[in-house]
């Protein structure tokens, strides 16, 4: 059958430990978890293929049907099982990426990864949300996180010792290589960039205020925002006060000339688990100013300037500093390009295969 394994499956007694991992959302989440996943499976394939194998794990019955998306999604070869059959694939144990498991008739040990806290300590979130949370805690042997601190917060929100919690920080992978985009980015002139999904925690009303005082000041910066908006965050483009250019969702190519390109990348956020952008954007040679909440520093070390969340007038005067001073903007650039190569995938990736390897004794 065509969801057949297309070499033998391996298991622990071999020197290699078999992994299912729940790619229930594999499809469809093409941002930062679905991202992170990707580049752990790849990582997994290309220097650790002697001590893993992995087995995807799909919520359809007829896995003929849709093995190839998920084989394409995830970038090899792998073997799909439906998690109706987890348990007689011959598998070590389970891992559960995508914030906790998505379902629960399982029996396997198991390791779940949940990103942050932010389902327990942002309001816009319901007890739904929280749900596979719990399950994680309930049910998993460990639990991986991005950030010693989220590791801290969800010891205290889900009630486990921390010692059942591990910490492993995210990773980047190599810039992708020069190539023409369709959008002018010379015509921006230097320019200010804000990247992400413009919901209320990510700050870009602190970033517009900034941006206008300084326009009040005489300093004009253009503000470039890439990323999918809210009806809210549409409200606040429109309304500001400071030029501005909303791009909406760019592809790969578009968003690292954008990098390569902005006189600053700024990251504002209240509340992060990590802060990948931080790190991908110090990878194109941008220099980073980002909120010095949550777990964004653990993302940006020494590499990045810092400023209270949510505080316009201290962005505003870190702005000043950094655009107006280029010999402060080269030394911030070769930090940040020193701090991308400190943190690639494959460390992430191989303590997390230790996790798991961990687990399964």
């Amino acid at each position: 059958m065509p969801n057949e394994p297309r070499r033998p499956v391996p298991n622990a007694q071999f020197g290699m430990i078999a992994v299912g991992v729940d790619a229930w959302n594999l499809t469809g989440d093409h941002r930062g978890i679905g991202r992170y996943v990707r580049a752990i499976l790849a990582e997994w394939r290309s220097a650790f293929a002697d001590r893993i194998g992995v087995t995807l794990i799909v919520p359809e019955w007829h896995t003929w049907t849709v093995a190839h998306r998920y084989r394409a999604e995830a970038g090899g070869d792998f073997r799909v099982r439906s998690r109706r059959l987890h348990g007689s694939s011959d598998l070590d144990v389970l891992w559960f990426p995508f914030n906790g498991p998505s379902w629960d008739g399982f029996s396997l040990p198991s390791v779940a990864t949940l990103h942050d806290a932010s389902p327990f300590v942002r309001p816009e979130y319901t007890e739904a949300d929280r749900a596979t949370f719990r399950r994680a805690a309930r049910r998993c042997r460990t639990i991986i996180t991005d950030s010693e601190f989220s590791k801290t917060e969800l010891a205290r929100e889900l009630h486990v010792a921390a010692s059942r919690i591990t910490a492993i920080p995210l990773g980047i992978g190599a810039p992708l290589p020069l190539q023409p985009v369709a959008l002018d980015v010379a015509a921006l002139g230097p320019f200010v960039l804000f990247v992400g999904e413009n919901d209320p925690r990510k700050g870009l009303d602190t970033l517009i205020e900034a941006l206008t005082r300084l326009q009040g000041a005489g300093i004009s910066l253009p503000l470039v925002v890439a990323g999918t908006s809210t009806i809210g965050s549409r409200a606040l483009i429109e309304g500001a006060h400071c030029r501005l250019h909303a791009l909406g969702h760019i592809d790969d190519a578009t968003l690292a000339a954008l990098y390569r390109a902005c006189a600053v990348f700024v990251y504002p956020s209240h509340y992060e688990g990590f802060g990948l952008p931080v790190l991908e954007a110090m990878s194109y040679g941008a220099p980073v100013i980002a909120s010095s909440a949550a777990g964004i520093p653990e993302a940006g070390g020494e590499a990045a300037a810092y400023v209270p969340p949510g505080d316009g007038p201290a962005l505003a005067q870190a702005l000043r500093r950094v655009t107006g001073d280029e010999s402060l903007a080269a030394a911030m650039r070769e930090r940040g390009y020193a701090r991308a190569r400190e943190m690639p995938w494959r460390k992430t990736a191989e303590r997390t295969l230790a996790v798991l390897e961990k687990a399964a004794e």
